[in-house]
């Protein structure tokens, strides 16, 4: 990139940060201002619910431990050498930087890292995240989809044709990136850039046959763990929740925290979860007490494993200049 390009490329990541706290900030204050019209949130008090708000943590333990597996045996298949525990720690530390930083600043922090444990390229990290997404989103969308409109029927979701028009429109503009990228393939810019970026999209194309449906099998027991987090929390708020529904919390929820946001998808997540509460036949005080309790389960305790092991393990907050002089080298 020239450097006449590197000051616009600065200014529209600048302008996607702040696009996605602003989009933080209008959920944040949408669902203060809803909050504030609700009984106040309960928090549990008997011995059996403290047991499940327990239990949820550790429910979320086993699904971070299953992604750091994943990542493991997805880094092993691209040609990488890595080590077990850094795979598992660099989960924990993936997730503390995404709750806490701006532009999901874990994902640079976790490529920075993991590429030199690992013995191989950041590109080829960055590849092994590109196809975890994939994973996730595929697993997920179809979740939302299959529950909200076939098994939850009369569950208050976006209308069917609304939903139909926004899948048309993904496919069509695939199809069109498709076919520019088919006829430009040999100009010599486009070319450099397809090679820039193979060894991002090796991990993705990877994903076939048997490691294919083992990594899709993987990535469906995390999230089967997510939602199991997601009813033992219901337990502990006293939310009336079957695991179907939490499924369909899952779905919801990571559905809305593909909008941009601030740390910690911060308004976004919440307005999710008090939508599909709400959506579910939840109570106004009961949403808002499961909202709170779900976001400190899912976040608080990962968060602060990844702190210590930023500390402990990965030399202190000095990685984040590192991390910064990453972030430059990409953004050229």
């Amino acid at each position: 990139m020239s450097e006449s390009e590197q000051p616009e490329r600065g200014d529209r990541d600048r302008l996607i940060r702040w696009v996605g706290v602003g989009i933080s900030v209008v959920s944040l204050a949408g669902v203060i201002i809803w909050a504030s019209r609700q009984d106040a949130p309960t928090f549990p008090q008997s011995p059996a619910e403290i047991a499940a708000l327990l239990g949820a943590v550790a429910i979320v333990a086993v699904a971070m431990a299953l992604r750091g597996e994943r990542t493991q045996r997805l880094l092993i298949r691209a040609e990488a050498e890595p080590d077990r525990r850094d795979s598992y720690a660099l989960t924990a530390v993936n997730f503390m930087g995404n709750a806490v930083l701006p532009a999901r600043g874990g994902d640079a922090i976790r490529a920075y890292l993991q590429a030199p444990r690992a013995r191989t390229s950041v590109r080829n990290v960055v590849g092994v995240m590109v196809a975890e997404r994939v994973l996730d989103a595929a697993f997920l969308i179809t979740l939302f989809v299959t529950l909200a409109y076939v098994v939850l029927r009369g569950i208050d979701a976006p209308g069917g044709a609304r939903v139909g028009i926004a899948l048309a429109a993904v496919a069509a503009a695939a199809v069109v990136a498709f076919i520019v990228l088919r006829l430009s393939r040999d100009h010599p810019r486009v070319r450099a850039a397809l090679d820039w970026l193979a060894p991002m999209a090796a991990a993705t194309r990877r994903l076939r046959g048997r490691h294919g449906a083992a990594m899709a099998a993987m990535t469906a027991a995390i999230w089967i763990c997510e939602a199991l987090a997601y009813f033992t929390v219901g337990i502990a708020s006293e939310v009336d929740l079957s695991i179907v529904e939490s499924l369909y919390l899952v779905g919801l929820a990571s559905v809305f925290v593909l909008i941009p946001s601030g740390p910690g998808y911060i308004g976004t997540f919440d307005a999710a979860i008090v939508l599909g509460v709400r959506a579910i036949g939840g109570e106004g005080g009961e949403a808002l007490s499961y909202a709170i309790l779900l976001r400190f389960v899912l976040l608080v305790p990962v968060t602060a494993v990844g702190l210590l092991l930023v500390i402990t393990r990965y030399g202190g907050f000095g990685l984040l200049r590192g991390t910064s002089a990453l972030r430059g080298e990409r953004s050229q």
